[in-house]
């Protein structure tokens, strides 16, 4: 069983090029290795995929079990507090850290809103704007999570499906009912980026039949504790120790480099790059070398594809297959 890291964002997107990075241990373990290269896929589809589950799993109850909170049998969103703007002639949505509400902005957002939509559902927003929408009745609908739609265009997100109307329509109604509510306006008076938007995506019922062969997660991740869950697979939060994590049979699901990528910050992605290099990937390889582990394989993900690779340790003896650079 291989030590599996997941690594989303680590390939920049080809829109914007950028010379290859020094990485080494990774260059390494991609030359040595088998690669093999899948169509792109949200970094939550490609997770869910991992456990075996299609895009259209319950991915919002999923999350919300993953935060440690009651999910019923109701069919459940996620729902993300974002700001919309117009940016490069389009509508851009954005969930960068100051976008995210403090615990009174997110009571008082989600107070305004439930009364609003009495009839739609019950939405709990706690601070940070992670938030969850119960409804009262099914809903049958495509959506784009926030990983695939945060610093894109909006027009290309949009939900769709048999009731992607309906959801568009509440969107909206969100929209105009935040721009005019007293927490925007004193963010404005600060400021500060409004809120004035929720994200849904994920819609969907518990249970659902999950499978993951490993034998442990680590990630800072509430969807991925929520697969974990459903996969009856341990799960905890990254660990100052990194030796820990770092064991055969793990998944390790690192999104450092995920945000850079999608808002197409150039220094702050290779930043990350950089400490996933020195912190992770480095330890992996020599991990390899030692022989606490027999292989390592590393996802990468980015807006043109996946690559996967796994080394075997005996790989690491095949000089001849040359480093292969990060790259698009």
């Amino acid at each position: 069983m291989s030590l599996h890291l997941v690594l989303p964002g680590l390939l920049w997107p080809s829109t914007s090029p950028l010379p290859p990075p020094a990485t080494p241990a990774l260059s390494l373990l991609l030359g040595r290795g088998i690669r093999s290269r899948r169509p792109a896929a949200a970094p939550e589809h490609l997770l869910a995929g991992l456990f075996g589950l299609k895009p259209d799993a319950p991915l919002g109850a999923l999350r919300r079990a993953g935060c440690g909170e009651p999910v019923d049998s109701r069919c459940w969103l996620a729902a993300d507090v974002a700001h919309l703007r117009f940016a490069r002639d389009a509508l851009m949505l954005t969930d960068r850290p100051d976008v995210r509400p403090d615990a009174d902005e997110a009571a008082a957002l989600a107070a305004a809103w439930n009364a609003h939509f009495a009839n739609v559902g019950w939405l709990h927003l706690p601070a940070g704007g992670h938030g969850h929408l119960a409804l009262l009745e099914p809903l049958s609908v495509d959506t784009v999570p926030p990983g695939a739609a945060m610093g894109r265009k909006i027009d290309v997100s949009m939900p769709g499906g048999r009731d992607g109307a309906r959801l568009r329509q509440w969107m909206n109604e969100t929209q105009m009912l935040f721009h005019v509510h007293p927490v925007n306006a004193a963010r404005e008076e600060a400021g500060r980026p409004t809120l004035n938007t929720l994200w849904f995506w994920g819609a969907g019922t518990l249970p659902v039949q999950a499978a993951l062969p490993c034998m442990q997660l680590w990630a800072d991740d509430a969807l991925a504790h929520g697969l974990a869950h459903a996969a009856g697979v341990r799960a905890a939060p990254l660990p100052e120790r990194r030796d820990i994590a770092l064991q055969e049979g793990n998944l390790v699901l690192l999104q450092d480099a995920l945000p850079p990528a999608l808002y197409l910050d150039a220094e702050g992605w290779l930043q990350a790059v950089q400490a996933l290099e020195r912190d992770w990937i480095v330890p992996a390889l020599q991990a390899l070398k030692r022989g606490d582990v027999q292989s390592v394989t590393v996802t990468l993900s980015g807006d043109e594809g996946v690559l996967a690779c796994t080394t075997e340790r005996r790989d690491l003896w095949k000089f001849w297959r040359r480093a292969v650079p990060l790259a698009s």
